[in-house]
């Protein structure tokens, strides 16, 4: 009779774990959608409570936290509020996510992190932050050369400096290139995997034609 009870009780947190497993994962899915048609400073602010509950939920699961971390840098980015408590906030989403999981989708988003410090006055803070910007895009290369993503953002990052210093689209766009066929190679289909980059990239080709 005991080991009948025992079987049962296994089965029944069996079935109450894969529940929440199913959960889980359809809420983040239900979260990334939600990112993905983000563009209003209430759009955004309505999307980070999400990530938030979400890695409340399994602080072992690093997508919740690389998505709020990601969310934070883009509404620094884009002034939506204080600039540089929001890039702060960032920083601190991108440490929890390092410390749970690193990548090349990670050291992606320390770059754009730290660009999002630095963009507060870029004048005066990218001799700071040139090495957290630049070195993660280096290392992701070097890890996943397939990842279009941190191509997109070197030659994003390389179209924007002055000319004077070696930017502009001449040293930009063999990186566009690099990235539209990596961007190119990848499947189409929704995933919760980070997949962004596209529209940057669509803009790239724009301002410097392959």
């Amino acid at each position: 009779m005991g080991r009948i009870f025992l079987l049962l009780s296994f089965c029944c947190l069996f079935i109450q774990g894969k529940s929440q497993s199913s959960s889980f994962t359809k809420n983040l899915e239900a979260a990334v959608l939600l990112l993905d048609k983000c563009h209003t400073q209430d759009q955004y602010s309505a999307a980070f409570p999400k990530m938030e509950e979400l890695y409340r939920q399994d602080p072992s699961a690093w997508l919740p936290a690389y998505y709020a971390s990601i969310i934070k840098a883009r509404m620094a980015m884009k002034k939506m509020g204080d600039a540089d408590q929001l890039a702060n906030e960032a920083i601190q989403w991108l440490k929890i996510t390092k410390a749970i999981h690193n990548s090349d989708e990670v050291l992606c988003l320390e770059s754009i992190v730290y660009t999002s410090k630095m963009a507060v006055n870029p004048i005066f803070r990218w001799k700071v932050y040139e090495s957290r910007i630049k070195k993660p895009l280096e290392q992701a290369i070097a890890l996943n050369k397939n990842n279009p993503r941190p191509y997109i953002l070197k030659a994003n990052l390389q179209y924007k400096m002055p000319v004077l210093f070696g930017g502009g689209c001449n040293s930009a766009r063999p990186i566009v290139q690099k990235a539209k066929t990596a961007l190119d190679q990848q499947k189409t289909e929704f995933t919760v995997m980070p997949h962004w980059g596209k529209p940057i990239l669509e803009d790239l080709i724009k301002a410097c034609p392959l």
